[in-house]
């Protein structure tokens, strides 16, 4: 006699989609997602922050949770879609992917819950749903404020770090002086609008050198036109230069 009790419908639904570039719009689902990029950077964005992922990341975001997602490049995403009453966290988080889940998510796809594998499929799903639980999280991405003249500069910042666009340019955008955009990232980061800008780059340089990526490629994609501005930048906010980091990739 089985050990296991099959639930009505099988608790999991699972979504792999792959391309060049690709952007959903602001959404939500009636259950929670997983969300786990394979290959490829993923930038994912809900009301309150945005959130960008490789491949040693996922997101769980909860049911009802509006969201959107960018793929800026080639992209091969997996998306767990999970019934609530099978797993369901209330809050949105990054999850730090180990061995054992990411090959659980890279299975999923192969299940067949309908066939005659349903017993040994749900066998996974539930030890797929114990490793999301008990998995590291950390808190999801760089928050976004809620001041109408400064999220959209935040937003596109995070989108491109590299964007070198004053803050009287910046300003001018949202209507608005440069005393008083600067007052707003103050009120409501706790950074000068120049610090949160070094905040989102230096954090993407270093989510660009975990993937293995070259400190040129690093340098400019974050803004900076040399190595040499790039490893100064670099030492001055963590205290230590990037050539001490082990390469990723």
């Amino acid at each position: 006699m089985s050990g296991i009790v099959a639930p009505q419908r099988f608790p999991l639904r699972i979504v792999v989609r792959e391309g060049r570039s690709a952007h959903a719009a602001m959404h939500s689902h009636e259950v929670g997602q997983l969300l786990y990029p394979e290959q490829g950077s993923t930038l994912l964005e809900t009301r309150q922050r945005v959130i960008r992922l490789a491949p040693d990341r996922a997101a769980w975001i909860p049911r009802g949770v509006p969201h959107a997602v960018l793929m800026d490049r080639s992209f091969r995403y997996h998306s767990v879609y999970v019934e609530p009453d099978f797993y369901d966290a209330e809050r949105c988080m990054v999850v730090c992917v180990r061995p054992l889940l990411r090959e659980l998510i890279l299975d999923a796809a192969s299940w067949d819950p309908d066939g005659g594998g349903g017993e040994q499929s749900l066998r996974k799903a539930r030890v797929l749903a114990d490793e999301l639980a008990s998995a590291p999280w950390t808190e999801p991405g760089i928050q976004i404020p809620a001041d109408p003249r400064i999220a959209p500069i935040c937003r596109a910042l995070e989108q491109d770090p590299a964007d070198n666009r004053s803050l009287g340019a910046w300003a001018r955008m949202a209507s608005a002086s440069e005393k008083t955009i600067q007052r707003g990232f103050v009120a409501h980061t706790g950074m000068s609008f120049q610090q949160w800008r070094n905040y989102v780059r230096m954090t993407r340089a270093a989510e660009l050198h975990a993937q293995g990526w070259r400190q040129l490629d690093i340098a400019l994609a974050v803004g900076y036109a040399t190595e040499g501005a790039y490893a100064q930048a670099f030492k001055m906010f963590y205290g230590y230069p990037p050539s001490r980091l082990p390469r990723g990739g």
